[in-house]
């Protein structure tokens, strides 16, 4: 019998993201999943998966819960992903494949689990990144050997640079979670191979900390980005930190941080950090527990070291854990290591037809989540305090004209809401009338059958390629040229404004207008490109009152949007 030897270790998956929480016991497994009831509407919701609990020992004990319960009493579960550990084997004659590390594979290798070692190294560099002090993070790290099977806490406290005290202390550590080495059996359950070696990542329970002075303050009335003149005080007064966390030192940069002050840096947001907006916009010192990090794993094997490498985020509760964002983590790694989309067969065209389906899908479940409202307010806002904005005058609009009956050829539903531009406040039937309209309007394109019927009109391809806010070039797309086909070009100003085009009034890392990815904008063009006629039949005038559900007049879906029209028709002047 050949034996498998090993040639290469590396985590799956090799990132993950952790979420804070205070109950002692973590979220079980679930999945997303479609609704295929009569009233489910084919809509995204969470299914129990089968989940990993770690017993006193260290083992684990595979179950697959009733129902997902995200809290106990008012503390919330805590997400605490796990790494597997994996091997790149070759056996004689055979070409290399890859398949977890477990226990028989390190025996046939003559090692055991003392020959794994693990490094873990998790810090919180928010206030390093804005004052530019390396004493202002704070970091933990530990080492484990791979038969250690107790959970680690890891305790984070700051580094002395030569000009400024630790902002935390090693004498009274912020906990930033625990680490866990699992105890691989030779056993499998539910499917799940229990001899896998695996390593757990729990996070911290979601407190802050802050100096003795972090007793009470105004919360800021104001949405961010937006700042209260330096004589005028906030909100109500609320605590700030509890007394037991009140450990940081008031004598470091973090104390005296202000953004737009000289000499500071003001990341993006550059008002997401407390005390700011009140007053003079200073720091009052406060951090959290939320960290990010690094799993290492160390095989030595017959002289031989090999390295895995993994990382870990650490973030706050997803408050909508049954809605998926239409930009994710995992659209933005494949926007950089994919190849260019193809639609060229029928393959590939069903296969980018239902990634497309699947980002509408997304789409309405963002706006689902969204105040519409609110967002083109803080975004024409943004707009119209750059002294710039009168230069554009052409559709689509970025003062507030946006998304109005002045918007043409990209407004219709608003168009027939505010035919000359009011703004929404003037709505009567309604204090949200374009959240409402967004959540009409993306409805019916989730049903994968009515949105490719949609596209392949000619007349609403042509709308949705205007309609659609291009991605920025990249780099090797923009030298040489003055403006890119299709995408846009950061020289250029109009580019970062705010307008209707889809996502609208939504902000990018960099604060410009949020565009989806350059993966995302070319299976789309090309799609349409290879679906929907060139050109669109002529209409008599009579045929183009605007229909949503265009596929589908008859539907419930779109008797409801007429009606939501007529209705707004009819509010008082």
């Amino acid at each position: 019998m050949a034996v498998s030897r090993i040639k290469d270790v590396f985590f799956k998956p090799p990132l993950a993201i952790a979420r804070v929480g205070g109950s002692d016991k973590p979220l079980d497994a679930f999945v997303w999943a479609t609704d295929k009831s009569i009233h489910g509407a084919n809509r995204t919701v969470i299914r129990p998966d089968v989940t990993l609990k770690v017993l006193s020992d260290g083992t684990l004990r595979p179950y697959k819960p009733n129902a997902i319960q995200f809290r106990d009493g008012n503390l919330l579960r805590p997400v605490a992903p796990f790494f597997e550990l994996w091997a790149t084997v070759e056996s004689d004659g055979q070409e290399p494949c890859e398949q977890p590390l477990t226990v028989k594979l390190l025996e046939d290798n003559d090692i055991w689990l003392d020959s794994v070692e693990y490094t873990v190294t998790v810090a919180n560099r928010k206030a390093q990144r804005r004052t530019g002090s390396a004493a202002c993070a704070f970091i933990a790290r530990i080492v484990v050997s791979g038969d250690d099977h107790d959970p680690k806490p890891l305790n984070a406290f700051s580094p002395r640079s030569p000009d400024s005290l630790p902002l935390v202390s090693r004498d009274q550590p912020i906990p930033l979670g625990q680490f866990r080495v699992i105890r691989p059996i030779k056993r499998k359950a539910m499917d799940v191979d229990l001899s896998v070696l695996r390593v757990r990542f729990t996070p911290a329970i979601g407190e802050v900390y802050g100096p003795r002075s972090a007793i009470a303050g105004p919360a800021s009335p104001l949405p961010p980005g937006e700042a209260l003149p330096s004589v005028t005080l906030g909100g109500r007064l609320h605590d700030i930190v509890l007394e037991k966390n009140r450990i940081l030192s008031p004598n470091t940069p973090w104390s005296t941080y202000a953004m737009d002050k000289t000499g500071h840096r003001d990341p993006q947001p550059s008002d997401s950090y407390d005390g700011a907006n009140v007053g003079d916009n200073l720091s009052w010192g406060v951090v959290d527990d939320t960290c990010d990090g690094i799993i290492e794993a160390e095989v030595v094997i017959k002289g031989q070291r090999y390295l895995a490498k993994a990382r870990v985020l650490s973030s706050c509760p997803d408050f909508a854990p049954d809605r998926r964002p239409f930009n994710s983590l995992a659209d933005d790694l494949a926007d950089r290591d994919k190849g260019p989309v193809r639609v060229d067969d029928q393959e590939t065209t069903e296969k980018t037809a239902a990634e497309i389906a699947d980002l509408f899908e997304r789409a309405f479940e963002t706006a689902s989540l969204m105040n519409l409202d609110a967002l083109r307010d803080r975004g024409l806002r943004e707009n119209v305090s750059d002294p710039d904005w009168k230069k554009y005058e052409k559709p689509p609009y970025v003062g507030f004209e946006s998304m109005t009956g002045k918007d043409r050829g990209y407004a219709r539903l608003t168009a027939q809401l505010f035919p000359r531009g009011q703004p929404a406040a003037n709505a009567a039937e309604s204090d949200l009338p374009y959240a409402d309209l967004a959540h009409f309007a993306h409805g019916p394109l989730c049903d994968t059958d009515t949105l490719l019927t949609f596209l392949r009109d000619a007349d609403n391809a042509k709308r949705v390629r205007r309609l659609i806010r291009p991605p920025f070039g990249r780099l090797a797309e923009l030298v040489g040229q003055k403006r890119p086909h299709r995408l846009r070009d950061p020289r250029t100003g109009r580019d970062g404004f705010h307008d209707m085009r889809m996502p609208p009034y939504m902000r990018d890392s960099d604060q410009n207008s949020l565009s989806i990815t350059h993966r995302q904008y070319n299976a789309l063009m090309k799609l349409l490109d290879q679906i929907a006629p060139a050109k669109a039949a002529r209409k008599k005038p009579a045929a183009k009152a605007m229909r949503v559900a265009k596929s589908r007049p008859d539907s419930p879906i779109a008797r409801q949007i007429e009606r939501f029209v007529e209705r707004y028709r009819r509010r008082p002047k």
